[in-house]
């Protein structure tokens, strides 16, 4: 029972720290996006998709509002909705990140005018691209630990 204890206390953190790293990077994505905009509106409006995507993932992660419904306690289970809403978060993180480096190492994949540029990298992307790292990481174990059960009280 205080093994069970300790790992709902452990997902919760995970939940937090997944949440509160998905909302930080939504939001250097969105204020970053006037400096994309500038020099096309396609970047601008990637960079805003990407920063309110990743703002209502970690939304959606925090309330959970799949689970506020009693009557199914099924949905909290290995047979729940949570596998694969922690894996669609850890693969648009990880499209995200194939995108940084392809920009930074072969250049701007087919659109815009600077298509075929090589983007240059600054320690604040850098520091983006490691907090999504660390995030997808974090949503894979959540993944595992809700397939598996893990933390499930009964």
């Amino acid at each position: 029972m205080e093994r069970e204890v300790m790992d709902e206390v452990r997902i919760e953190r995970f939940l937090w720290l997944a949440a509160g790293l998905s909302a930080a990077v939504g939001i250097v994505h969105l204020m970053v996006s006037p400096q994309y905009f500038s020099e096309w509106w396609g970047y601008g409006f990637f960079f805003i998709y990407a920063g309110l995507a990743q703002i209502a993932y970690a939304l959606a992660i925090f309330v959970q509002p799949w689970l506020h419904d009693p009557a199914d306690a099924a949905r909290n289970g290995p047979h729940s909705v949570m596998p694969a809403v922690y894996m669609g978060g850890a693969v648009g993180n990880l499209a995200i990140i194939a995108l940084y480096i392809v920009t930074r190492t072969v250049g701007i994949p087919f659109l815009g005018p600077d298509a075929g540029a090589v983007e240059p990298i600054t320690p604040v992307s850098l520091i983006v691209t490691g907090a999504e790292l660390i995030l997808v990481g974090v949503l894979l174990n959540l993944a595992r630990r809700a397939r598996t059960g893990a933390g499930r009280t009964p």
